[in-house]
């Protein structure tokens, strides 16, 4: 089986559709149909169960590895399982990034090591004027110019991190919300502590070091006011507009003409924002954002 030609293999995806069966697929035998060029491609086994999602700025080079090159007896097996293997070109790293993330947390493939599920998560937000941070949905993240800091699966993660954190620069569990009672601190008796239970130290002082401390895990606002266009090419001249709003991928189109067929979607996404984050500080990255709802907004 091989089949080269369909509407999935363009530079177009739509979160809200499934690709299953309209993707171009081959089999291991011919991986020669499989384009040496930027995409992900999916392994199917039997009754079209998704196995396996990958990225690569070659797809053949780096599918002909996984047939060729099998690094473990669980790598040998998903390959015995493997009926057939599909493919979507994309226009470079970035756009198979995005890709490959969201297809994961949409199939959640069997043999995928970091099986990435779409989780609410929790942040810590520190408005101006308060002692300490307090614990609040990750979704939050998108909404405002406010300073979270962290993602975290629970709260108890989140709790154990604050923790450490406390205890490297001698901050006090106390005022930052994570031991109850009045007086000095069991952490200030023991050295733990400056003393902001107890007057030793000043509340704003205090503040100061637990929000220094913290910048570490600070989560970058959106600079924008609304969705983002990143522009990526390949070397062939082909262009990829991977459509953004507030670290919510919408979904990739070739022309901006063609907004109109992603979804308006938004929701903070951890690994989009990761993601982004890498080819964004990079200066060689090849990326041009393009603001569709406004202009870039004053940090």
């Amino acid at each position: 089986m091989s089949s080269i030609s369909s509407r999935y293999d363009a530079l177009h995806y739509d979160p809200r559709q499934d690709p299953t069966q309209a993707l171009p697929s081959t089999t291991v035998d011919e991986l020669g149909a499989l384009p040496a060029r930027p995409g992900v491609y999916v392994f199917f086994g039997q009754n079209e169960l998704p196995l396996y999602v990958g990225k690569s700025v070659n797809v053949r080079s780096r599918v002909r590895s996984h047939v060729q090159q099998p690094v473990s007896r669980r790598h040998e097996q998903m390959m015995t399982q493997t009926r057939r293997i599909a493919w979507m070109r994309t226009s470079g790293d970035l756009g198979a990034q995005l890709l490959e993330a969201d297809l994961i947390k949409r199939w959640v493939p069997l043999y995928n090591r970091q099986l990435r599920k779409r989780v609410r998560m929790v942040s810590w937000n520190w408005p101006d004027g308060d002692d300490r941070p307090t614990l609040t949905d990750g979704q939050w993240v998108v909404t405002a110019r406010a300073r979270f800091y962290g993602l975290f699966r629970n709260r108890r993660d989140a709790q154990l991190t604050l923790r450490d954190i406390a205890n490297d620069e001698s901050l006090c569990l106390r005022v930052l919300g994570l031991e109850t009672g009045q007086g000095r601190c069991f952490g200030y008796q023991i050295g733990r502590c400056l003393g902001a239970c107890c007057g030793m130290e000043s509340l704003e002082a205090h503040t100061q070091r637990a929000r220094n401390a913290m910048e570490k895990l600070r989560i970058e606002n959106w600079p924008w006011p609304g969705r983002v266009a990143f522009r990526e090419s390949d070397r062939q001249g082909e262009v990829g507009l991977h459509i953004v709003d507030h670290w919510h991928y919408q979904g990739s189109v070739e022309r901006l003409d063609d907004l109109d067929t992603l979804p308006d979607t938004r929701g903070f996404d951890i690994d989009t924002y990761r993601i982004l984050n890498r080819f964004i500080s990079s200066d060689d990255a090849g990326i041009e954002p393009i603001p569709i709802d406004g202009g870039i907004d004053p940090l």
